[in-house]
This record gives structure tokens, C-alpha cells and sequence, in this order.
């Protein structure tokens, strides 16, 4: 829990409720969604449960803006992880493997991105990156896909199974190869150039 914090000034009303969005988040990774109550989510932003009300008028409304602001850092952590390699098949692999390390690092932050999906673009902002990356494989002649937003849909749905997975069996011994196996196939490029992780 968070110490109570000193009051507010006039006009700082987006502070508070970037406060409340961070101490909801951190519930959602330390034990899931169930622990995201109004009172809940004011003991840990060091507030009073009404003083919310402004920012959000109840529970499902502080998990919708915890699911969009857990889009826009995971798509932040794929634009980052794809500039670090020249080779497009690398940059796709390691956008693919940043995903899966989300999953795993913020996983209450992930469950929740996938009960309250973009209504608009499902995937988002995964499957933009995705196809971004296949269709510079395709065009360099390192991937035979030909059609890399269907391709970066199938590759996204094999990831999100993975990182699902993963979190419901942690003891199952996982192959190696899995993720490098399932990238190239999906998205039909060649194997190698795919990271050794």
C-alpha cells in the first residue's frame, strides 16, 4: 500500500488519475483482475475510494484504461525491440519473443488487455507490427508470405496461445525450438536468422 498522498492542486486531476491507473496495474500483476476493486485500488493509491469517481466511475471502467495503456506499452516495447537487428527475419523474431516477455512480466496487465480487447482492431497493436515486419521479410525475398496481415493474424493467435500456455502449465517443459519454430512457420520465412533463446 502506497502512504497517503498530500492533496492535489487545481489542475492536476490527470496526475491523480495516472496514479490511480499505475496502483491499478500493479494489482492486476501482483494477483489479477478479481483485486481490482474501487476501495482496493484507492488503499493502494494512497486516496479516499470517492475521490476516483472523477477518473473513473467504476471497476470495469479503471480495467478498460488499464488494458489501453497496456497496449500502447506493449507497443512501445515492439517498436523498440524491432530496431535492434538490420536483418527483418531477427527484427520479427525478437518483436515475437518481446511479446512473450510482456505476457510474462506484466501478466495480470496481459489477461486483462485480452478480456477487454480494442473492439476496433483485435490484436492491436501487435498484429500491425507484425505484419509491418513480415511484409519487409516478404520484400527483401526472406519470407514467402503473401499476404502478411493474414500471416501476422495466424502468428499473433500462436503467440497469445503460447503466452496462455505457458501461464496456465509453468512446470511443462516447453521444447527450445518452440517459438523460433512457430515464428517461422507462420510467417514463412527462413529459420535462419532466429535468435538462440
Amino acid at each position: 500500500m502506497t502512504a497517503a498522498r498530500p492533496r492535489g492542486r487545481r489542475g492536476q486531476g490527470a496526475l491523480l488519475r495516472d496514479d490511480i491507473l499505475a496502483a491499478a496495474t500493479r494489482l492486476l500483476d501482483l494477483g489479477g483482475e478479481h483485486r481490482v476493486t474501487l476501495r482496493a485500488v484507492a488503499r493502494e493509491a494512497g486516496i479516499t475510494a470517492p475521490s476516483i469517481y472523477p477518473h473513473f466511475p467504476d471497476p470495469p471502467s479503471v480495467l478498460k484504461a488499464a488494458a489501453d495503456a497496456g497496449r500502447a506499452e506493449l507497443a512501445a516495447l515492439l517498436t523498440a525491440s524491432a530496431t535492434r537487428s538490420a536483418d527483418p527475419r531477427r527484427r520479427l523474431h525478437d518483436a515475437c519473443h518481446a511479446y512473450l516477455d510482456f505476457a510474462t512480466t506484466r501478466p495480470g496487465c496481459y489477461r486483462v488487455m485480452s478480456d477487454h480487447p480494442d473492439e476496433t482492431t483485435p490484436g492491436a497493436p501487435t498484429t500491425g507490427h507484425l505484419a509491418a515486419l513480415i511484409a519487409e521479410c516478404a520484400a527483401t525475398g526472406r519470407s514467402t508470405s503473401t499476404d502478411p496481415e493474414a500471416d501476422a493474424v495466424a502468428l499473433w493467435l500462436g503467440l497469445h496461445g503460447i503466452a496462455h500456455q505457458r501461464a496456465a502449465h509453468r512446470l511443462f517443459p516447453w521444447p527450445a525450438d518452440l517459438v523460433p519454430d512457430l515464428v517461422t512457420a507462420l510467417s514463412g520465412t527462413t529459420r535462419a536468422a532466429a535468435p538462440n533463446r
